[in-house]
């Protein structure tokens, strides 16, 4: 599947529990509501329901709402709770909306372009297909990436790592499109599914992948909930008879967004590593195959030098390292202190429930954010707000990427923030 795009607009702070505890949390059973529309630019207007553990993920699979008879489900992950249903070719305009002009312009371009590229010449006759091409060569295009696997779609959502760059991320989603409805209106939509027939590289056959194109005049999200709430496009009886409160829940029927926290990502990959559901596998190409082998290899790394600062947790930095931290160790040996590793390690383990951690990850996170605060000491960086909030960011990311407790971290940030000021004075640039 291709990268999502971030949305245009963001005005949650994406760190605060508030935001999301307005969201329903997901049960199978239906007497309750289940689905919120929230109706702002991070949830649109898509019906939206969270999962507080991907372990959950099987039950909601598993239930009447997600199994009624006659409709078929397509799903699609992305790592970011904030990525919207955006083509690429959509980050151009300033609405995200793929005008016919602009989608046009992008395929004659690449007409021109793959002259004499193409293993088979007839393609460029066959618009759907090129954009399939397209679309896999890394092609700005109208289309987005989903798959008849729910699976498939949570192996997306987490696969990645967050980002020390980016904001906070406390989610990932999994987005559902009713296929069933689509194909019946597209007219109605102006949304078009296509399967290629041809799958040079594998990847949709092992993805069960397919497409969408996206209408020409909105985009998917505002289309569908246009054309929903149009008695003249399409009636749905029920939803006309439902009070506003019971809407988000007959609208979920239609697409809807699952927020899951975005805790226990090394797990989650493991288990869908014993379905099968992989970088090798969905990817049957040597692109794939190393990616494969590069996930397992970091893991035995991160694995044995867990084990080793288990049992030499209270030497310092100077000693030697596994070859996974020797980058990071070489940034900490030249900007930070044993003294101030000290000091973050204390601060790790100061927190009751911080003794479930073992030892050996308490001394990598120490490290990590050693080199990773010493990183963004900027000029002036203690009178600048937004390099506190990249500082504090920085700190949950590695604390979440070694599993420390979820309810320490936001303290452990803020006291990580005290200590960077404290010891500017030795660190600082």
């Amino acid at each position: 599947m291709s990268e999502p795009v971030v949305s245009p607009v963001d005005v949650v702070p994406q760190h605060s529990s508030d935001y999301f505890e307005q969201i329903p949390q997901w049960t199978a059973d239906g007497s309750i509501k289940r689905f919120e529309i929230m109706a702002d630019a991070v949830s649109g207007r898509i019906p939206v329901t969270r999962l507080e553990s991907w372990r959950d993920f099987t039950d909601l699979l598993e239930s009447d709402f997600f199994n009624r008879p006659g409709v078929q489900l397509v799903f699609r992950g992305h790592r970011r709770f904030d990525w919207s249903l955006m083509p690429t070719l959509g980050r151009l305009t300033t609405n995200g909306i793929v005008t016919a002009q602009l989608a046009q312009a992008q395929l004659e371009r690449f007409k021109r372009a793959v002259r004499g590229r193409l293993n088979d010449a007839t393609m460029v006759d066959e618009d759907d297909e090129l954009w399939s091409v397209g679309q896999h060569h890394g092609l700005m295009t109208p289309l987005l990436d989903w798959t008849y696997s729910p699976y498939v779609a949570l192996f997306f959502a987490f696969h990645k790592d967050d980002s020390k760059e980016e904001a906070a991320n406390p989610y990932r989603a999994v987005y559902v499109l009713n296929k069933s409805f689509l194909t019946e209106h597209e007219g109605e939509t102006g949304i078009r599914l296509w399967e290629p027939r041809r799958d040079d590289h594998g990847r949709l056959v092992n993805q069960a992948g397919l497409f969408t194109f996206s209408p020409t005049d909105a985009t998917i999200e505002n289309k569908l909930a246009n054309v929903l709430a149009d008695d003249e496009l399409f009636e749905d009886e029920e939803l006309r008879a439902a009070s506003e409160d019971e809407q988000p829940d007959i609208l979920a029927r239609y697409i809807c967004k699952i927020y899951i926290r975005n805790e226990e990502r090394d797990a989650c990959l493991r288990h869908l590593r014993r379905m099968n559901v992989h970088h090798a596998s969905l990817f049957p190409d040597l692109l794939g195959a190393s990616e494969y082998c590069n996930v397992i290899t970091t893991e035995a790394e991160m694995a044995a030098a867990v084990q080793q600062r288990g049992k030499h947790h209270e030497v310092t930095i100077t000693e030697s390292v596994t070859a996974t931290d020797q980058v990071d160790a070489e940034v900490t040996l030249s900007s930070a202190s044993t003294a101030t590793l000290s000091s973050i390690e204390d601060v790790l383990r100061q927190p009751a429930g911080a003794e479930q951690v073992e030892p050996g990850r308490i001394a990598l996170m120490a490290e990590e954010l050693a080199a990773s605060i010493a990183k963004n000491k900027v000029v002036d960086w203690e009178t600048r707000d937004a390099v506190h909030a990249r500082l504090r960011n920085v700190v949950r990311v590695v604390l979440r990427k070694y599993g420390y407790p979820q309810v320490l971290r936001e303290q452990v940030a803020e006291q990580m923030l005290v200590l960077a000021k404290l010891t500017d004075g030795g660190d600082g640039q």
